[in-house]
């Protein structure tokens, strides 16, 4: 865009393009603005952490302070050269928001370069810059580094004949004042874009030496919490977010301290004794950034019982019509081909270690379990599962599956429509079979559809018409599912950038 504004700024330029920078100029306004909203989100946010934990947030609070402080004041003085500007050159009614001499191309240099008024910002761009590459190890961070570099450069600029211009001189001297005001709001969006790159680095910053979690909880877990008596319980102690730098020291209750294996204690219990066992401990963790100790209790039960039945579904207590259900079936302590399985609706077959249930109507099964405990088959009791249509699909574009603001090229570069399960646990697929496009293009409706997934041409000339801040609807989608049933899927609503 700089490139853009100073190519025509060098040109005698008509009243057209002086007014076209009028538009440039709020743009570039705009975009501050938004950018000013989303830094003090992120204000919000340090505030929040803060008054959760100081210690762990007060320095790069502060940073994150020193760094609105210095853009803060940069953004200030430029605005406050603008409006010095304009009220030079038309008087104390001037405003910045309503030009009139656009084309003064005295004003400008009088101000920023006889008043010396831009060497002068030069020099607050210059340590404002300095101050905030001195936050960080730019060799580190050197993507972060090279945007500072760039957003807030005062480096010289290359004139028409190819000589070095200054800075001050190449932004504010022979140029039209509408052009240089829309210089200088270019600079503030910089200004704010550099803001936020500092944030966001800041807060990255947060958790860099500490946990990465911000919980820990003490967790047991064991193949089952039921075993037959002389058969042995075995379990896994750990924490339920761990740091792979270092590994936990585990004491139980007595003082017996456990092995550790990829981060995890491993207990084993007594089994001798039909009946309930209380156990428990304590795990010890160092603290990377205070090195403190610290100590997480835990507890736990298991059962040691006589044989009985065990069914579980690896999924979820559901079976969906259409897909392959599996199932883990067993008897704590008779050998996996010693049992058998049958099913009230559908069919249930054994694959490897785990059955497989497919069924096709709605409403419940129930599994029924035999075993042979040596004088033949015993019914070992049954479980109700519910039955359920595979839940519907959403529709996607371009990684999105809500309605919202889109690039037009983005847009235009996509194959088609997707459709995606969400927070399933089965890896299902369905295939769109139909869609449609519509736009308002200069006032007239125009609607293509498709029988398929894909974009047609028809539809890609109709996005290829509409104008930034208007919608693209992508309606009447259908999509068939792995049971075969055509599901009508919500419509998709893009307001183009």
């Amino acid at each position: 865009m700089y490139l853009v504004l100073t190519a025509l700024l060098a040109l005698n330029v008509s009243a057209e393009i002086l007014n076209a920078f009028i538009l440039i100029d709020n743009s570039l306004k705009k975009t501050a603005q938004n950018i000013t909203s989303k830094n003090d989100l992120i204000y919000t946010e340090f505030n929040k952490s803060y008054e959760e934990n100081p210690g762990k947030v007060g320095e790069w609070k502060e940073k994150a302070e020193r760094v609105k402080e210095l853009t803060d004041d940069l953004f200030n003085k430029i605005q406050e050269l603008k409006v010095k500007i304009v009220q030079t050159s038309e008087g104390e009614t001037g405003n910045v928001d309503s030009i009139l001499n656009k084309d003064d191309n005295n004003v400008p240099g009088q101000v920023m370069i006889l008043e010396k008024n831009g060497e002068a910002l030069k020099e607050m761009f210059v340590t404002t810059r300095t101050e905030l590459l001195g936050f960080f190890d730019n060799e580190k961070y050197a993507g972060l580094a090279h945007s500072i570099s760039m957003l807030l450069s005062t480096e010289d600029i290359k004139g028409q004949t190819g000589e070095m211009v200054p800075w001050e001189h190449a932004n504010f001297e022979h140029l039209p004042l509408v052009g240089v005001i829309t210089l200088m709001s270019k600079m503030q969006a910089d200004i704010r874009n550099a803001e936020a790159d500092m944030l966001t680095h800041f807060l990255s910053q947060i958790d860099a030496s500490m946990f990465k979690f911000n919980k820990i909880e003490a967790i047991v877990t064991a193949n089952s919490n039921y075993v037959l008596a002389g058969n042995p319980y075995d379990a896994r102690v750990f924490i339920a977010a761990s740091d792979s730098t270092q590994e936990p020291i585990i004491y139980l209750n007595g003082g017996t301290r456990l092995a550790i294996e990829d981060g995890k204690g491993v207990y084993s219990g007594a089994t001798s004794t039909p009946g309930i066992v209380n156990w428990g401990g304590v795990i010890k963790l160092v603290n990377p950034a205070t090195e403190d100790t610290m100590s997480f209790p835990f507890e736990s039960t298991y059962q040691v019982g006589e044989p009985s039945l065990v069914i579980s579904a690896t999924k979820m207590n559901v079976f969906y019509i259409g897909v392959p259900n599996p199932v883990a079936i067993s008897v704590p302590g008779v050998p996996d081909d010693k049992i058998t399985a049958s099913i009230s609706s559908g069919t249930i077959t054994r694959s490897g270690k785990e059955y497989v249930v497919d069924v096709r109507r709605p409403g419940t099964a129930n599994i029924s379990v035999s075993a042979d405990l040596g004088n033949g088959p015993q019914s070992m009791g049954s479980k109700e599962f519910r039955v359920k249509q595979v839940p519907d699909p959403v529709p996607q574009v371009a990684g999105q599956t809500t309605s919202g603001r889109l690039g037009k090229s983005v847009l235009l570069a996509q194959p088609g429509v997707f459709a995606i399960m969400q927070n399933f646990d089965f890896d299902l697929k369905f295939d769109v079979v139909s869609f449609s496009v519509s736009a308002n293009i200069r006032g007239f409706l125009q609607e293509a559809a498709t029988s398929s997934a894909r974009f047609t041409a028809e539809q890609k000339a109709i996005m290829q018409q509409v104008l930034p801040n208007q919608k693209v609807y992508i309606e009447n989608i259908k999509a068939r599912g792995p049971d075969g049933t055509v599901r009508s899927l919500p419509p998709l609503t893009f307001t183009l950038n």
